[in-house]
């Protein structure tokens, strides 16, 4: 798996994640004031932000499992759950694997309601999901 990162630190930010499949994952990163957008890769889908590493790791043998999509948000958050953390934003959940290595790529946006940053997950030219966070 290749990840690209294009454009400067705010307007046209963009993330890219391509697998040997031609699977793709693309998220707008472009940031205006009152928001937080970004993504982090974890050993289990969780629903909390982590800090980003300084470096992107290498994901050699990755692919994407295609049959795997979560997303949680604020219109979707299961009772009793304190997801301060999104505000009125969002989060989507790719698997990825390895062999019989897992790992999950999170993207998301923390906002007051007034932003969104699309996102599009592609096998080949077939979309299989695509939102706004």
């Amino acid at each position: 798996m290749k990840i690209f990162i294009d454009g400067p630190q705010c307007y046209g930010k963009k993330v890219n994640f391509v697998d040997e499949n031609n699977v793709f994952l693309g998220y707008d990163l472009a940031q205006d004031c009152c928001e937080h957008a970004d993504w982090f890769i974890a050993s289990k889908p969780v629903q909390v932000l982590r800090r980003q590493p300084k470096r992107i790791p290498t994901m050699d043998g990755w692919v994407f499992d295609t049959t795997y999509f979560q997303e949680f948000n604020y219109a979707n958050q299961p009772d009793g759950e304190d997801w301060n953390d999104l505000d009125s934003g969002g989060m989507a959940v790719f698997r990825i694997v390895n062999g019989d290595k897992e790992k999950f790529i999170h993207i998301y946006n923390a906002h007051n309601g007034y932003y969104g940053h699309g996102f599009e997950f592609k096998i080949g030219d077939e979309t299989k999901q695509e939102g706004i966070l």
